[in-house]
């Protein structure tokens, strides 16, 4: 039964039946910046009839991700996603993910991670030597290509080690590329249709999938007969610490491609953006170039150089305040809530984005401003921790982001102590809000 003393949450005047689909459609970051603007931290507003909520009030946030988290699950939010990463651990919930996240956090704490680093600097190693091309020709090429090729090749071989072949890495990753698109297109369909409905796209997405399961099944049979130690190795050996059970094949299958999914993408346009804004400010490069330099004196950086890299980790984390990769994400109500004296109907779909809480003056002073300071540990430990959620919150939190952190810390230090990427356009790149926040029309640069 509905709570009568409760008040609706706030929300604009919208159109009979389409509500705000034409806003939502040209410009969905400027559309939840506007409402947040103009009607606080939580609203309400339409979409085809249906009334959905947009939350960006860091303590609306926290209660819904952290304090309250068990009234607020995926639910419906992921069904597109299980297109391609099936039951993964961000598309699961209740139980059952909270025996996934106890069987694989361990695989995932930073020390476990450690052996990972010389197969990533290895990998950047061989891409750079790549790169002495470009800079010879001065040739323009794409960024986000390049990162994105880069991350799925760190994903692809600290997943399966050496017993992935140069063939195998590239039929996994043209096969990944062409079921992520299918994937983000799908999640844009009003009507679902099934996939063995014969439409183009449904016939491409099957053969990609079957390219993806012919190899990724064989290579978790081969690990459980010979144990690495790489990120599938530490997958199956995992167990739940209270049940002493592991992960099934099937299981093992949905978390590597869901790994493939956030651990590549996410970092490649963090990336791609940290090269972006660190090109359209001098004194920012030339202060990481120096800390860079001073740390590593021109060798390979090991794991136990990144705490040293105090200034580039300022960087990283400036980098996804202004541009989170997972912008937004969604939360379904269990059952009737209440929230700071608003009502929260059951079964409504809830609209988290980092990208506006990040944003937003009231938390951040000159908030479109890049400044790597804001992240020194004076500026870090006086303000409220709950405005900066680049990996999510609570117990949901992204479980590889001591990975990314790596990753993109080996990557800024490697590229910087041998090129410097430059934009070959003084204009501002836009934003193309799709499964990740791309840069729209990707970033060219030259070396």
């Amino acid at each position: 039964m509905t709570n009568t003393s409760l008040k609706p949450a706030p929300s604009p005047k919208s159109r009979p039946v389409i509500g705000m689909i034409p806003e939502m459609t040209k410009d969905m970051l400027g559309m939840f910046m506007d409402l947040t603007k103009n009607h606080g931290g939580i609203v309400q507003f339409k979409l085809l009839n249906k009334t959905y909520m947009l939350v960006t009030k860091p303590e609306y946030v926290k209660h819904i991700l952290q304090s309250n988290h068990h009234n607020y699950i995926r639910g419906r939010s992921v069904e597109t996603g299980r297109v391609l990463l099936g039951n993964g651990l961000p598309l699961s919930d209740g139980e059952f993910w909270l025996q996934q996240r106890r069987i694989m956090q361990p695989a995932f704490h930073r020390q476990k991670l450690s052996s990972l680093a010389d197969t990533i600097t290895t990998i950047i190693q061989k891409h750079l030597t790549a790169w002495e091309r470009y800079s010879q020709a001065h040739q323009v090429f794409d960024m986000e290509d390049e990162m994105t090729s880069l991350t799925l090749s760190i994903i692809i071989k600290t997943m399966f080690s050496a017993k992935i072949t140069e063939a195998q890495v590239k039929s996994l990753g043209d096969a990944f590329r062409l079921a992520s698109a299918f994937m983000l297109w799908k999640s844009q369909q009003f009507i679902q249709l099934p996939l063995s409905f014969p439409l183009p796209k449904h016939i491409a997405y099957n053969k990609a999938a079957k390219v993806l399961d012919e190899i990724v099944y064989p290579l978790i049979a081969e690990g459980r007969k010979n144990p690495q130690d790489d990120l599938l190795g530490m997958l199956l050996n995992a167990k739940d610490a209270e049940t002493g059970l592991g992960m099934s094949d099937a299981q093992v299958r949905d978390e590597i491609i869901t790994i493939f999914f956030a651990g590549h993408e996410t970092s490649a346009i963090a990336l791609t953006w940290a090269f972006y804004l660190i090109s359209k400010h001098p004194h920012v490069e030339s202060k990481l170039i120096g800390e860079i330099t001073q740390v590593l004196n021109m060798r390979t950086p090991t794991l136990e150089d990144l705490p040293k890299l105090i200034y580039t980790t300022q960087v990283i984390n400036e980098v996804l305040r202004l541009y989170p990769p997972a912008y937004l994400f969604a939360r379904e109500a269990v059952t009737d809530q209440e929230l700071d004296g608003y009502l929260i109907p059951a079964g409504t779909l809830i609209f988290i984005t980092p990208y506006v809480t990040h944003h937003d003056p009231t938390y951040w002073n000159d908030p479109e401003t890049f400044d790597p300071e804001r992240f020194t540990p004076e500026n870090t430990s006086s303000r409220n921790k709950d405005i900066y959620y680049p990996f999510g919150a609570g117990p949901h939190i992204c479980i590889g982001n001591n990975l990314a952190m790596m990753e993109m810390q080996l990557t800024l230090a490697m590229i910087y102590q041998r090129f410097k990427p430059d934009l070959i356009t003084d204009s501002a790149i836009g934003l193309s809000p799709e499964a990740t926040l791309r840069p729209k029309g990707g970033m060219k640069m030259k070396l």
